[in-house]
Parts: C-alpha cells; structure tokens; sequence
C-alpha cells in the first residue's frame, strides 16, 4: 500500500518502505520473484485496510533495496497495470489474486497527432524551465511508445496523486494522452506566470 503515491507502469520510482505491512511485502518479493504490487490508499491511515486501498495498481519489479533507519528504501520499476482481485490480509500479510489490465499502444493517426502536440508542449516547457532537464527533449522525442511517453511525462509533471490513479484506471491511450497535455499545459502556464512576476 502506498500512501499519497502512484507508481505508473514503465517508469522507475524511488520508495519508503517503514511499515510492518510494505516491509513484509518486499522481503517476500525479495525473496522470490522480485514482484510487488503497488496500490495508493484512499487515505493516510497508518495501517490500512483493505477498503481503504484503490484496486486497480502497478505490479513494479523491486530493482535495488537499501537499508534506512526505520526501514528500507527501494527502487521499483513498474511493469504493467493490474486489478487486486480477492485482497486477503492474512497476519500481516497482504494477498491478491491479479488480473493483469493489458493496454495497447496502437499507432493510430490520432493518437500520432497527440503525440506530436504533447512532444511540442515538452518544447515549450523546456524553454521556459531551467530546472527541466534537457535530456527530456531527446527523451520524449526517441521514445516511440505513446503509452511510454503518457507515464514517463505523468510521473515528471505535478500531477496530483489522484490524477495519476485517474490516468492509471483509463482505459483510452486518447484519454490518457489528453490528460497528460492538459497537466503540462498547465505546467506552461504557470512556467509564463512566473516568468512575467519574476
């Protein structure tokens, strides 16, 4: 369970584990296959439970695990969308049985339009923005998966948790694409705002 946090698919997050719960869940991983699912909860409830976690998640795969004070950090790499079908805790131990939630990265000429729009957009921001790093131009513009592109752009921009389990439910790579724009569009506006205060 993850408090105030959504790791998408296809991109790599940095985590906290502290609580019995998450520790429990990566020494499991750790112990097998390396395989986690990650679901934010609906709240910030200490130990959640099993109402208070949305179902649809990220199944990550635990890349790197340092030990911290009060528990452990990792780096996790989500892999594919999945819904917690029959969630059980069991003394400590939270249990689902997945059902992968598949998305097709379909090259249609709409969906190439949007891209083309969010790849303009990048532009933009990167030319207002000095902390934005160049190296997201030439990463949006060799990427050439809009799905990768749709989680690599959510999980940079200020997208409230709740948006980005929003765009992680959607099923429309449009949709998705559309909310994408609009959060960077907003990125933009503020990016001029600041520019004309400063």
């Amino acid at each position: 369970p993850l408090r105030g946090a959504v790791v998408l698919p296809l991109t790599v997050s940095p985590l906290g584990a502290s609580r019995p719960l998450s520790v429990e869940a990566v020494n499991r991983a750790l112990a097998g296959d390396r395989l986690v699912l990650l679901l934010m909860q609906q709240n910030d409830a200490e130990e959640p439970t099993l109402d208070d976690l949305h179902r649809v998640g990220t199944v990550a795969v635990i890349r790197q695990m340092a030990k911290s004070p009060g528990g452990m950090r990792v780096l996790v790499e989500g892999i594919v969308r999945a819904r917690a079908e029959f969630l059980r805790n069991e003394r400590g131990v939270l249990t689902a049985l997945l059902k992968p939630l598949p998305e097709s990265s379909d090259r249609t000429i709409e969906i190439e339009a949007h891209v083309r729009r969010l790849q303009e957009l990048v532009d933009r921001a990167l030319s207002l923005a000095t902390g934005l790093s160049p190296d997201l131009k030439t990463l949006v513009s060799t990427l050439d998966d809009p799905l990768r592109i749709v989680y690599l752009l959510a999980s940079l921009l200020d997208m409230r948790p709740e948006d980005k389990q929003k765009l992680l439910e959607e099923d429309s790579l449009t949709v998705k694409l559309d909310a994408v724009s609009m959060a960077l569009s907003r990125e933009i506006e503020v990016l001029e705002l600041k520019g004309q205060i400063q």
